[in-house]
């Protein structure tokens, strides 16, 4: 589990880190950042992150405002606060926060998160496939997908945070992967796309959720019908 860790006072954001890693759930990796830009740039490269534990009271933007925008650029995981009082609680859950912590969390506090969470992800939908980055595996959601684009000799994951993957592999592969989910469906030649990330269908273009345009090819110009019928009929 890939966690992220935003904390202006590195001691603090040491401390988490001990805790989460002791805690005995998952086979946890964290990141830190001192500042929401940093974590928010990291984000933006399509790195995966599956939690985000994030102070509120810090400089520039606080943790409140640094959800808003992860929330805004499409980023779907969870996101735990930290605070030294319940003054932000509020605030925190209009931005579909998962926990709230008072600072400094207790094991016990750790834990306690933890367990709720592997309970989530038991009945979430974390399907997905792994494929090979830099000569790393790494494991994709399918529901983390907005479209894949083939293009000189190489595949290109686009997110729904907009973040992006390069895999090095044949389109026919990456595309019998997706087949084996229901959301998925080719619109052209080179282009697959996520019906659940579909905004809105114009002529020969798909546009996506995250502002992402997909041609339609003549080839495939008839996939509309297949399309509208999934997002009424047949959508999980």
């Amino acid at each position: 589990m890939n966690i992220l860790i935003c904390d202006d006072q590195k001691d603090d954001a040491d401390k988490l880190a001990v805790l989460l890693h002791e805690s005995g759930f998952f086979d946890i990796k964290t990141v830190p950042f001192a500042s929401g830009r940093g974590l928010l740039e990291y984000i933006g490269t399509g790195a995966q992150a599956d939690v985000c534990f994030l102070d509120i009271v810090m400089p520039e933007m606080n943790g409140v405002e640094l959800a808003e925008r992860l929330r805004s650029g499409g980023y779907n995981g969870e996101i735990v606060f930290l605070s030294i009082s319940n003054d932000f609680a509020h605030q925190a859950f209009q931005v579909e926060a998962f926990d709230y912590l008072l600072k400094p969390p207790s094991p016990e506090s750790i834990k306690a998160v933890l367990q709720k969470l592997e309970k989530k992800l038991k009945a979430a939908d974390n399907s997905g496939f792994s494929v090979k980055v830099q000569g790393v595996s790494r494991f994709i959601r399918f529901r983390d997908i907005s479209h894949i684009e083939s293009g000189n000799h190489s595949v290109y994951i686009r997110l729904r945070n907009i973040g992006e993957i390069k895999v090095y592999a044949a389109f026919e592969d990456i595309k019998n992967e997706l087949f084996g989910d229901s959301r998925f469906i080719q619109c052209h030649g080179s282009y697959m796309v996520n019906m659940s990330g579909i905004d809105n269908i114009i002529e020969g273009e798909i546009v996506m959720q995250n502002g992402a345009k997909v041609p339609i090819s003549r080839r495939f110009s008839t996939i509309r019908n297949e399309i509208m019928k999934w997002m009424f009929n047949g959508r999980k």
